[in-house]
């Protein structure tokens, strides 16, 4: 007997089967019926921040210091601020470091009504190396989401190298 004509019968079955398989797990999920669109996929955040600006600036002899402008985090409806965290990322080397990390409190946690939370303007001055190129992501999470998002990441600024002394006029006397 020729081994195509034992071959090509079993490569029909295996094909057949394979097909019914497939029709049988469509009609398995529509006897079950889709997902509501209403349920949020996982890892999809909740949470999310205006724009996120900074730069840097000199602010003593040889000392830089990046400042970040106001921002406002919105979160999903009936969800509270878990935390956010302000990372400071130097171009030159990937370097992440954690330069303000807030944690409201447990028992009465932002924001205390409605859906958005503006942060004080205190501490968004924090310390940089002059001369050195900077990025700052803003990362956080709210009562909805299981993981820290990346919610804002700006542009690369450049600190300034310099002193006072090479920035101010001088005066002289006659």
């Amino acid at each position: 007997m020729n081994r195509s004509t034992i071959t090509h019968p079993i490569r029909w079955a295996i094909t057949g089967l394979a097909g019914l398989l497939v029709l049988g797990l469509l009609v398995l999920r529509l006897a079950v019926g889709t997902p509501s669109a209403a349920v949020a996929a996982p890892g999809v955040p909740e949470i999310f921040v205006s724009p996120v600006h900074a730069g840097c600036y000199l602010a003593k002899l040889d000392r830089c210091k990046i400042h970040v402008e106001p921002f406002t985090i919105n979160l999903a409806s009936g969800q509270k601020l878990v935390l956010f965290r302000l990372v400071a990322i130097r171009s030159s080397t990937g370097l992440q470091t954690t330069i303000y990390d807030f944690r409201p409190d447990q028992s009465n946690p932002v924001p205390y009504s409605g859906s958005t939370f503006t942060p004080s303007p205190v501490a968004k001055d924090f310390a940089a190396l002059c001369g050195e190129s900077y990025q700052i992501s803003l990362q956080g999470r709210d009562t909805g989401d299981t993981n820290l998002y990346n919610l804002g990441l700006t542009d690369q600024f450049t600190c300034p190298i310099g002193t006072y002394l090479n920035l101010l006029p001088l005066i002289r006397k006659n």
